[in-house]
């Protein structure tokens, strides 16, 4: 009986022990700090007042992740991108009577992206895992414009205005990020994460971008 408890007991602090190492391991990491390259797809949108109006843009977000490994368990995901937002709107959809006219209006924007984020890291086998991520992010646009287009059955007319220039819109930007991503043969990534943008997108306009992005990646 005695010998039966002491292999109960052992076994438990086994379990624990293991249990512990795999949700949360505070020993010293493999490497201080992992590089990778990352390309995905987004699907932005304009959040706050009238936004459900304005329909989603597609673009592409590139650029270099870093990671601050501090335990194998946790990290500062970091990095800096590329990323496209901005937002349509079909104003023959919102307008009744437009006469036989086609009217769409479009706002593309491009940032340059700082996100810092608490990364926590779960790991499934030595070369696979989870990463789960949160945090705030900065972004500085660097290009912006918005266009509309009218057609009618004689006519095609197009107009374009640069934005970030002295017309109200903001290029500095902040919100918050959350997202997922998982590792597997310790180079190859596949993620998702969601941001929602705390600063409005120009002066008195209670608005602000909104991204939903897929990504895959390759770790050096």
């Amino acid at each position: 009986m005695k010998k039966t408890i002491l292999a109960i007991l052992v076994f438990v602090t086994a379990l624990g022990a293991q249990a512990q190492s795999l949700f949360w391991d505070s020993s010293d990491p493999d490497k201080s700090v992992t590089l990778g390259a990352r390309l995905g797809w987004n699907f932005a949108s304009m959040a706050g007042k009238g936004s459900n109006f304005f329909d989603c843009r597609k673009g592409v977000a590139f650029g270099a992740e870093v990671d601050i490994n501090l335990i194998k368990s946790f990290s500062i995901n970091t990095g800096l991108y590329f990323t496209m937002k901005g937002t349509s709107l079909d104003v023959t959809k919102q307008i009744d009577d437009m006469m036989g006219m086609k009217a769409k209006a479009t706002m593309a924007v491009n940032f340059i992206e700082l996100p810092v984020y608490a990364s926590y890291h779960l790991r499934f086998t030595p070369d696979s895992g989870l990463q789960i991520f949160a945090g705030p992010y900065f972004g500085y646009g660097v290009y912006g414009k918005a266009g509309i287009k009218l057609r009618d059955a004689e006519e095609y007319k197009s107009d374009k205005v640069k934005l970030f220039s002295d017309n109200g819109f903001h290029r500095w930007q902040a919100g918050i990020g959350l997202g997922a991503s998982y590792t597997f043969s310790d180079r190859y990534v596949v993620g998702l994460q969601y941001q929602w943008g705390v600063s409005d997108v120009a002066e008195l306009v209670d608005n602000q971008w909104n991204l939903f992005q897929l990504s895959v990646g390759y770790n050096f």
